[in-house]
């Protein structure tokens, strides 16, 4: 029964009880009804605060956020210290992004209440908002201390830790809140969340990500941890799948379109692939946030696309923060080093501290002082430990903030801080958003531009850009002599076992391709395939995969009439070194087109098998052809897929040009730039000293080319 309606009451009881019949409506999800009766209220009596702040919470519950503004501006300025007021007004201007204000409305409510356990945790969230994360981990734990049991406010100090990069924190507060309240569905939401942070227990993260759907989660953000979880897992095809039903509920999802593709290649699923990147790409172009920059090097080679795609994310999710001020560069004295960091979270067993490792080694001590900044935390092993050892001094800061980890490179006093991430797995580019050095490179882990506003060089060389496409580099291109991918020339290599040990055809020709599947695209795949028809009895030799990718590359070779059984898939062995002896069974590699091989290429030449390259326009697609130039076989670089294709057949059908190109690369071993680690330091050091100087001068920074030395004479020995 209506309570309004009821005889007998004063005006004055009337008003309570329509008030009292609005919080009843309100509270059983029925805001319209609940706001004819504070209308109503109002009409009877227009100057009493409280109905207007309830008339807010129902024109909020409706999401009239301007409209319920105005109905707590009119409590407020009938009664200026209504605290539920302030607090519920914050609300609402959080909802219309208008973040400061909120924060404002927030600290008077604490001067009023300063333990109120719900002012402190909005008061935490609207910092979170303003990514001013320590100062909202104070305001979290103000409002744990005021209320020990406050799950809302354990679940948001836990999304607030995982945001500094902290899970292993973030999980004792989700579990904590699962404790306390075991149906919350956004402590299950955010334990699923830190468990795929942690890389640990994924399958216990997917069931966590059902169960916070089942309690009320928005169905998208399950959808898009669960194939983040399944693609850790390596089910391509299944989180390929979950994407498509995210896509189908929410069409703009950022990012979703660029991961679902990623997932579709890693699967080697190509159906309507072709299709999919044209729609991709087109978005890409139109500058939306449809994919991450690293999923894009494979689809296409378009510099110009990169840049925007990279642009893009940088903008979203690493952009430049300048609360720390000006990082200004300081006079090193005739005696003093140059610092130089080395930021990553892959010094461990990884291509990419395989390759850099012997130049980390032969730094110049009485020049440079060299830093690892790791990003991840340690695994041990051989190889891990020769990496700790090459620099002067190794720091971890998986536990601290960007902005910590930022502070603290700046009370070293860096330098130089070179970021050997991009945009790959594990990256922490925020630390550099931070302006952690006065200089900031990025090297070697990602073949684009990361453009940002804070990243001032780019290290690469005269084949990988050349000056024509350079425009595409949002950093000054620094360009090193002959190739800028290092090599370490102490990299062990086992004996090669026999063929038949290895699972190959003892005489017939064996083309390898130990590349990720999703750098494998149809055309590329179609002309491996017209070579092995060329070719009777040869082989495709390939990295061991994931069986759904297995299946279906076998399934492509079918279609295009080769047996399954000629492509040969080399499973994983315990050292690289046994890799690589092994590899040397191979007569040819064929490199990938968009995205070449990179650390891979450098494998194959040092175990002496010859590359077949396509160049392109981008730096990920000339990154064979800067090393098969300072290999010194450039014949073995051609630059359409046709010509791939009629230069594949030719050393196809003559073994001897293989066999000659073999020898010529083993002589090349002891003399060619490409396998002169010593040498390569040295220019290495030399751009390094050139952006120093330069930013002492308070110059900007400026694209130059490093001046080639003669060689070092220390030769590389097999």
């Amino acid at each position: 029964m209506n309570l309004s309606t009821q005889a007998g009451l004063t005006p004055e009881e009337e008003i309570r009880a329509l008030r009292r019949e609005a919080a009843q409506l309100l509270a059983a999800g029925e805001p319209r009804e609940a706001l004819r009766c504070l209308e109503q209220a109002l009409e009877r009596a227009p100057e009493v605060p409280i109905t207007y702040a309830e008339l807010g919470r129902a024109l909020q519950a409706l999401q009239r956020f301007p409209e319920a503004l105005t109905s707590y501006e009119r409590a407020l300025a009938l009664k200026p210290d209504f605290f539920a007021a302030l607090i519920n007004r914050s609300n609402a201007l959080r909802s219309l992004a208008r973040f400061e204000e909120a924060l404002a409305d927030l600290e008077t409510a604490l001067r009023l209440q300063p333990a109120s356990p719900e002012a402190l945790n909005n008061h935490g969230t609207v910092l979170r908002d303003l990514k001013r994360l320590d100062e909202a981990l104070v305001s979290f734990d103000g409002a744990l201390m005021a209320r020990p049991g406050f799950a809302l406010a354990l679940c948001n100090r836990g999304n607030t830790l995982l945001d500094l990069k902290r899970p292993r924190a973030a999980l004792a507060d989700f579990e904590t809140a699962l404790q306390l309240a075991s149906a919350d569905p956004e402590a299950h939401f955010g334990r699923a969340l830190t468990l795929l942070a942690l890389k640990e227990r994924l399958e216990e993260a997917i069931a966590e990500f059902d169960r916070a759907g089942e309690l009320g989660i928005d169905q998208v953000e399950c959808l898009v941890g669960k194939a983040s979880a399944l693609a850790e897992l390596e089910q391509h095809r299944e989180a390929a799948a979950h994407l498509t039903s995210l896509l189908q509920l929410a069409p703009d999802r950022p990012y979703a379109h660029g991961s679902r593709l990623h997932s579709l290649r890693q699967a080697a699923e190509w159906a309507n692939l072709a299709q999919l990147t044209q729609e991709l790409t087109q978005r890409v172009q139109e500058g939306r946030r449809v994919s991450h920059p690293q999923s894009l090097l494979p689809l296409v080679d378009v510099p110009e696309l990169h840049q925007i795609c990279s642009r893009t994310f940088a903008a979203d999710e690493y952009p430049e923060v300048p609360v720390l001020g000006p990082c200004t560069a300081r006079t090193r004295a005739a005696r003093q080093k140059i610092r130089v960091a080395y930021l990553s979270a892959d010094f461990r067993e990884h291509p990419v501290s395989y390759l850099l490792v012997g130049a980390l080694e032969q730094h110049d001590r009485q020049q440079f002082e060299v830093i690892g900044v790791s990003q991840a935390a340690a695994r041990g092993g051989a190889f891990e430990q020769r990496v700790w050892r090459a620099f002067d001094r190794f720091i971890d800061v998986t536990q601290l903030a960007d902005k910590d980890a930022a502070q603290m490179l700046r009370e070293l006093e860096v330098d130089i801080a070179v970021d050997l991430m991009g945009y790959t797995q594990g990256l922490r580019l925020g630390i550099l958003a931070h302006r952690a050095a006065p200089v900031q490179v990025s090297y070697l882990g990602y073949a684009s531009t990361l453009a940002t506003p804070y990243i001032d060089y780019l290290l690469a060389d005269a084949v990988v850009i050349p000056p024509e496409e350079e425009g595409w580099y949002s950093e000054k291109v620094v360009r090193l002599p002959h190739c800028y991918l290092p090599h370490d020339d102490r990299r062990e290599m086992s004996p090669a076992p026999g063929r038949a040990q290895a699972g190959l055809p003892e005489d017939a020709l064996v083309l390898c391709a130990f590349t990720n599947v999703y750098k494998i695209s149809p055309a590329m795949f179609e002309i491996w395939m017209q070579l092995l028809r060329e070719v009777p009895g040869s082989v495709l030799w390939l990295s061991d995969t994931t069986p759904e990718a297995r299946t279906n590359l076998q399934r492509h070779a079918q279609v295009q009439g080769v047996p399954a059984q000629r492509l040969v898939f080399a499973p994983h062995l315990p050292s690289v070194a046994e890799h690589l002896g092994r590899q040397s069974l191979a007569d040819l590699y064929l490199d990938t087109f968009p995205y070449n091989a990179h650390s891979t290429a450098l494998e194959a030449l040092w175990s002496g098998v010859p590359v077949l390259t396509c160049a392109g326009r981008s730096l990920a697609a000339r990154t064979a052809a800067s090393a098969l130039t300072a290999a010194g076989l450039p014949e073995l670089i051609t630059h359409s897929l046709e010509e791939y294709c009629l230069k594949g057949m030719s050393l196809a059908r003559q073994r001897d040009q293989l066999d000659a190109l073999k020898v010529m690369l083993a002589a090349n071993r002891s003399s060619a730039p490409l396998f002169d680690t010593a040498r390569f330091t040295r220019h290495l050091e030399m751009a390094y000293r050139q952006m120093h100087e330069h930013a002492v001068r308070g110059a900007p920074p400026a694209s130059f080319t490093v001046q080639a030395l003669a060689s070092s004479g220390t030769g590389a020995v097999a």
